[in-house]
């Protein structure tokens, strides 16, 4: 089964001590910044069932930044999306890595109502990772240097960091 994988703040997406007050299987409403749209429309990368593309995926993600710090993301499979009737398009991504830009996908139509059902099911259901600082360097770095990755389109601050790795 294929997945979708979006950016989010690990977290958003549990309860933990700073929010004594959240009820037991509840979400908290700061996660819901995770999910901010535009236009009624949310953007997320596909993922291969065998998530061949995952690590490329989260490597231009990571890349697409103006600093590098950990990166959390949620896998969902694909399947949930057409189960909460929430429509998909294909579009072009702006990654610095034209080959993630084809596994660009934004959900369209979302109603408030959709965007719910879409947050449960990534709270109840969603594969959450976080891949750390140290590791995005060493992606990316491996990234740029196979020319995946259009070295000349990273932020000035993630340039440096990555002419420290390469020096």
């Amino acid at each position: 089964m294929p997945f979708v994988l979006r950016k989010i703040r690990k977290a958003k997406w549990y309860k933990h001590r700073g929010v004594p007050w959240l009820a037991q299987g509840d979400l908290q409403a700061d996660a819901l910044g995770d999910l901010q749209t535009s236009n009624n429309e949310l953007s997320v990368y596909y993922i291969e069932s065998n998530k061949s593309n995952l690590e490329r995926v989260v490597t231009a993600l990571a890349a697409n930044r103006d600093f590098i710090s950990n990166l959390d993301y949620a896998l969902l499979d694909l399947e949930v999306l057409s189960e909460l009737g929430i429509k998909t398009e294909r579009r072009a991504g702006e990654t610095p890595d034209a080959q993630v830009n084809t596994w660009h996908i934004d959900l369209v139509e979302l109603s408030a109502h959709k965007l719910m059902d879409l947050a449960d099911a990534i709270y109840k259901h969603a594969d959450k990772r976080r891949l750390q600082k140290k590791k995005l360097i060493q992606l990316i770095v491996k990234a740029v240097t196979s020319k995946c990755i259009d070295g000349t389109r990273l932020s000035p601050e993630l340039s440096k960091e990555i002419d420290k790795s390469l020096g």
